[in-house]
């Protein structure tokens, strides 16, 4: 089986490598294409005045306080640390259903038994719950 690393690096400097089949990675990769692709065109069609009190009232200013920032960057970590207690089938297994697949999906994707999945991501669950 063709597989590749995928490499997550995150705000807090740490990185993660997840090896995926070349099939889910050739799907990631479209997905960021497509993802920067529309970002360009939505920036190169979008007009903003820079007198607009709106527009610069509303999104240059963050609510967020340095505590609010600070919680997020510690519950990332903890997040991370969960992730670390996790074996690589079932960090994978959590990441793909994260993004939005089905269980079957994620099956037919790691050439698994459904049910095996299944249980799988139940015992990632238990143990997210244990350490989170």
């Amino acid at each position: 089986m063709d597989s590749r690393i995928l490499h997550y690096e995150f705000v807090t400097g740490e990185s993660v490598n997840i090896t995926v089949s070349a099939e889910i990675a050739e799907v990631i990769y479209d997905s960021r294409r497509m993802e920067h692709a529309s970002n360009e065109r939505s920036r190169y069609h979008t007009a903003f005045s820079l007198d607009s009190e709106d527009y610069e009232g509303t999104n240059l200013v963050s609510e967020k306080t340095p505590d609010d920032l600070m919680e997020e960057l510690e519950d990332r970590e903890h997040l991370l640390d969960c992730l670390a207690h996790l074996s690589e089938n079932q960090r994978q297994r959590i990441l793909m259903l994260a993004q939005g697949m089905s269980i079957t999906e994620i099956a037919r994707v790691q050439h698994a038994d459904r049910t095996t999945v299944r249980e799988s991501i139940q015992a990632a669950r238990k143990k997210f719950k244990k350490y989170f």
